[in-house]
């Protein structure tokens, strides 16, 4: 009797140690996947508003694939490629000289509400977005 259970046991830990051996050994195998490169944005790509950056997206002619508004709505453009935004940071000499220099067109600011509203060429808008005064760069109303 003593056998028997010695030799149910025994059977029994294999049937354990393959059952463990077949669950762990793939997924020590599988391939480590880091973070899909479709999400991956630059510091100054996370200051865009998702609509604004589809909209530069499609104005480099890469938007197939790289669409990250969900919604359909767009921002207004005009025929010049420039795109109406909103610029959050702080008003001062420095960043609208620089706004200008990228080819911008200031239509308002606010320093109470630290807002730059202006007509930027969409193709500049990462270089401005990575200033780090700049917060973030919304559509424009």
């Amino acid at each position: 009797m003593r056998t028997v259970r010695s030799a149910g046991f025994a059977l029994f830990c294999m049937l354990v140690i393959i059952t463990m051996a077949a669950i762990v050994v793939p997924a020590a195998r599988a391939p480590r996947s880091g973070p899909d490169r479709r999400d991956v944005r630059t510091l100054a790509q996370q200051k865009i508003n998702a609509r604004v950056l589809t909209a530069i997206y499609r104005r480099r002619g890469d938007a197939k694939g790289k669409v990250v508004a969900a919604s359909g709505a767009s921002i207004q453009v005009d025929r010049h490629g420039r795109g109406l935004v909103d610029v959050r940071a702080e008003v001062r000499p420095e960043l609208m000289k620089k706004i200008k220099a990228l080819g911008g067109v200031v239509v308002s600011t606010s320093s109470t509400y630290d807002s730059i509203v202006g007509w930027m060429p969409l193709l500049t808008l990462e270089r401005l977005a990575a200033d780090p005064t700049v917060r973030a760069i919304e559509p424009g109303q």
